[in-house]
Order: C-alpha cells, then structure tokens, then sequence
C-alpha cells in the first residue's frame, strides 16, 4: 500500500520573483525619494525666494527713506553711496545683490529733443536684484519703484549721453551691455546699462565732463569702444567723448556675432576630370530628342526643324581617389531664342540619378546657364559619384543650343605645408596711422591649419611672412571677407617664393568668382595665358621682371571682355578685376 508523501516547511522565492520583488521595491521607494528630494528643493527654493523678496523690499524701503538728491550708487550716474554690486547672507543663504539707480525722461513732457522744458533727467527709476546659486543654476528676484524729485523738476546740473548700438546690417542690437567710465569727474563714475528693444541705452544726468570712456559688448558678440591717445594710437578715430551741461551727447557702436576662421596652407593639387568631347555617345547614360553632329550635341531635327525640347544625361564618375569635388566646367553655343540649362546629379549603382538638392547647390533645381559651376562645397563622402544632364530648349525651330564639351572637375590630393606664419590684418582701422583693429600673427601647425576664433566681421588681408612662400591662390580670394556668426576656411595654395609674381582675381559685379576665364599678361617680348580657376584667380610667376608697363587681358562666356594697360609689377603683386556681363 502506497501511502502519500507529506512536504512540509515554507517554499522559498524563486530568483525570478525576487528580482521581480527588488524593482517593485525599487520603483516604490525610488519614487518615494525622488518626491522627498522635489519637496526639500521646492523647500529650500521657498525659503530662498522669501528671503530675497524681504532684503530686497528692506533695501527700497532704505533707499525710499533718503533725500532724493542722496539717491544714487557708488561709480555711477546719479552718484551716490549706495554699492552697485555686494554680497548679504540671509537665513544661511549668500545673495549678490546689484542696484541700478537711473535717471528717467517721461513721455509726459517730451522724450528727447521734444521734451518740453529741455530736462531729461525727470526722475529716478530704482531697480534692486538678488540672486543666488541653487541646485539647478542660478535664481533671481528684482524690485523696480521709481522715485520722483520734490515739487517741480528741475536740472541735476548735467547733460545725458545716449548710445546706440547696431549690428553689421546697422540693425538694433537689444541687450548690448554699455559701460561708461570716467576717472576725471569728482566721483569717479563706472556704471553700466544694457540697450532696449531700439539699440538704445541712455545715461541722464551724466556730470558735465570730456574723457567718458565707452566700451560696447555683448555675450557671443564683438566689442566696440572708444579709444585713449597713446603712442601707438596717436590720433584714435573714435576718442572718448564729452558731455555738455543741458545738452544730449549721442555715440554710434556696431558690435555682432563673432565668428571663427581656419586657415589652411596647402601644395598646388593634383587634379583630374570627367571629360566628353562628344566625339559618339560612349560617355551619355541617356538621351531623348538630342544627337551628335559633328563633335556637338544638339536638338534632333524633325522634317528639318528642331524640336523644341530635348535632354542627355552624363555617366557617372566615381574617383577612386578624391580629395574634393572643384567644379563643373562646359562650352557651349546658345543662339537667341534657345536655352542651354546644366543640373549636377547624385548617382547611386549605375542607374539612380538624384538631383543635388538646393540646400547644397543653390540654383541646381532651376538649372544653370553660364559655364561654370562651383561645387567645392559638396561633401565626397555624401555624394562619392556625380553626373551631369542638360536640357535643351528652342522656341525657333531653326535654331539650336549646342554642347561642344562637358568636364567634372575635381582634386585628387592636395598635400598639407605644415608650420607656415602669416599675418592676419583687419580693415577696420581705430587710428588714423592707421592702427588696425586686428592684426595678429599665426603659424599653421603640422597638420597645415590654425583656427583662429571670435574674429569679428570684416575684410581680412593675410600676408605669408619669412620669404619662403608665394600666395599662388588663396581660395576664397584675399581681401577675405567673414560674416558675423560664420565658421569658415580660407585654403592658401603656396609656392616658393620668386622676385616677381603678380596673382589676378577675377568677379563678377556681385563679388563671385569667375572660373575658366581667360587671362593674359603680356609685355614687348612676353607673353602667357592661363585659364581662372574656380575661385577666379591664375597666378603668373615665371619669366617676370620689374616693368610698369604690363597689359592684362581678359575674356570669359558670358562677359565683356577687358583690357588693362600699364600694370606694375614690382615684387609679390596682386590685381583684382570686375567683368561685366555682356
């Protein structure tokens, strides 16, 4: 007989249920402490906040209880005893504590030149602020009580000084923080004033004086200022300014993003092409209603008229070793009423074009007409295979675009010079020497490059400096303008250095390069032809010597054709041309 088996004693936790058990304990208890830790800090911020509305409530009731002439902070305008800047503790938390005190012009008189009485300075606005570290950064707390002078307004014996601040496109800059110093009034005045929504910051009731000093930033931004006469500034553009008892003094700044440059010095590359000719159709992926006629491509004809529309797409190319895409370069013949449009296309496989979008080839979408085409700016590694496709148009039916030659240019090294030293100089000048605002002297390190950063905006002139290197191209061309808030490269294409060169760059009326120009300078006994590149620059160094008697001649598609006469060259020389569209 078979009796049964009794088990006895508790069954323990599998490991399953007790990690199970351990995240239920921890997503309670982690909740729990989470909401402990939210209820000290919204504690301890009360306490804080309470704290800084009580000091700051106590000092406006302190400064309320002065005489209204009494009212004013150290250094600043109106003048005064109270601190601009200090440090109080309260219920064991450190505040920083700043006062502003200003003078006021109301709008019930007149603001300005329209105030009716020729006072500016109408009352005081009072503005106390506390802040203090927390957990998360820093809080603040501000009081502002304006406080207005017994019986009627009078003079305060100054004049006010008002200054605007602009940007690069003379635009306001709200936000400016404005300082204005002047060690040679009875008090010392250092106060500052951040500008309004207009540009402006306005300081009434300035003590009548010469010598205020002015210096004009912003965070992220550049600096402008006025200038003390020193020996290596003599005679500043923009000296520090007076102020007239009763009168308004105005200064002018412009301050804007900064930006940052790198500057790479670089051998002359070595560089290829896709090329066709149009000798047959071996290079064309596709066409429709376009053909060969000797060497060209153009619109079919139909019982002896053109067609009105046709299109031939390119093969691929696909370096196997590319440093950079540099350009798209054709020639063609575009008779009046017919139209030569070129697209630049992304190829994936052998099959799968893509148009290069506008967001990285502007005009792309359109198509373009002239004959060159820059496309320095796309990325080998997003687009490792390019072709190109042309459409042709004709309202004549007797007339005809033709194509005589399509390349794809690009770069297959370009090796790094290390260890180069240059001067970088701005045009911006604060003296009349001139002493420029910047001018700074940099060595490109053993990779060939220097960042050099928060340069503000304006034309920079670079010089390679120890007699071993000639600029052959400097890409974008020299003087290199930098707009504010950009992140930009200048490349420097070097050579060594000989007794005479002379470097052209050639734009057109809107400032942009001009590729596969040509250009030709010439004298009794000399001359030499190269084709611009695509940053519209050739360079000439062999053969020269010291004459004033050169002639440059240019000619592009597209262009009026130029002569210049009687060109210098005299050591290391550069000339800048403007083309004109014919």
């Amino acid at each position: 007989m078979k009796h049964p088996i009794h088990q006895s004693g508790a069954r323990g936790f599998t490991l399953v249920e007790l990690i199970i058990t351990s995240a239920v304990i921890a997503l309670v208890f982690g909740g729990l402490m989470a909401s402990v830790r939210s209820a000290l800090i919204l504690i301890s911020n009360s306490k804080a906040t309470t704290s800084a509305i009580s000091l700051a409530n106590e000092q406006l009731e302190y400064i309320r209880s002065l005489t209204y002439d009494a009212i004013g902070t150290t250094a600043g305008i109106p003048n005064g005893a109270i601190p601009q800047n200090a440090t109080t503790s309260l219920n064991g938390i450190v505040f920083h504590e700043r006062v502003l005190i200003e003078y006021v012009d109301s709008v019930d008189d007149g603001v300005g030149a329209a105030d009716t009485n020729g006072i500016l300075a109408d009352y005081k606005r009072v503005k106390v602020e506390y802040s203090w570290a927390t957990i998360s950064g820093t809080s603040t707390i501000f009081l502002v009580t304006n406080v207005v002078p017994p019986g009627i307004e009078s003079t305060v014996g100054g004049g006010t000084l008002t200054v605007n601040v602009f940007d690069k496109e003379v635009l306001p800059v709200a936000g400016a923080e404005v300082r204005i110093y002047n060690d040679t009034t009875t008090t010392t005045i250092d106060t500052m004033r951040f500008t309004n929504a207009s540009g402006t910051a306005m300081f009434a009731g300035a003590p009548a004086a010469a010598n205020y000093q002015i210096t004009v930033t912003k965070a992220g931004y550049s600096t402008d200022q006025t200038y003390t006469a020193s020996t290596s500034n003599p005679s500043p553009i923009t000296p520090h300014v007076a102020v007239l008892a009763g009168a308004v003094s105005t200064m002018n700044f412009q301050i804007d993003q900064l930006s940052d440059l790198r500057v790479r010095t670089v051998e002359p590359s070595t560089d290829a092409s896709f090329t066709d000719t149009f000798t047959d159709l071996s290079k064309i992926a596709t066409v429709m209603d376009v053909e060969i006629n000797t060497d060209v491509l153009q619109l079919v004809q139909s019982a002896g008229l053109y067609v009105p529309l046709g299109t031939a797409v390119s093969a691929s190319t696909s370096p196997s070793t590319i440093t950079a895409w540099d350009s798209v370069f054709w020639d063609a013949t575009v008779p009046l009423n017919t139209a030569l449009k070129i697209r630049v296309y992304s190829v994936t496989g052998t099959s799968t074009y893509a148009l290069v979008p506008e967001s990285d080839l502007p005009g792309n979408s359109e198509g373009f007409t002239a004959g060159s085409i820059n496309i320095t700016n796309l990325d080998v590694g997003t687009y490792p295979s390019l072709g190109l496709a042309a459409e042709f148009l004709s309202s004549s039916t007797s007339a005809t675009p033709q194509l005589d030659e399509w390349h794809i240019n690009y770069v297959v090294t370009e090796p790094s010079i290390a260890s180069v030293p240059f001067t970088l100089t701005s045009t911006k000048i604060i003296g009349s020497t001139p002493v420029y605002k910047y001018q700074e002297n940099h060595t490109t390190d053993g990779g060939g490059a220097v960042d050099i950063q928060d340069l503000e905006w304006d034309f920079y002139n670079l010089d390679v400096t120890g007699g071993v290197y000639n600029i052959e191209e400097a890409c974008p061309a020299l003087p290199y303008t930098l707009d504010p808030g950009e992140n930009d490269t200048l490349t420097l294409t070097l050579v060594p250095a000989t007794a005479y060169s002379l470097r052209v760059s050639v734009v057109d009326t809107s400032g942009n390069p001009i590729l596969g120009a040509d250009i030709t300078l010439s004298r009794s006994g000399f001359s030499d032809t190269i084709e611009s590149t695509t940053c519209g620059q050739v360079f000439f160094n062999t053969g020269l010597g010291a004459h004033a008697d050169y002639d440059v001649d240019v000619s592009a598609s597209g262009y009026t054709s130029q002569t210049i006469t009687g060109v210098n060259i005299d050591g290391t020389n550069t000339l800048a041309i403007v083309m004109v569209s014919a």
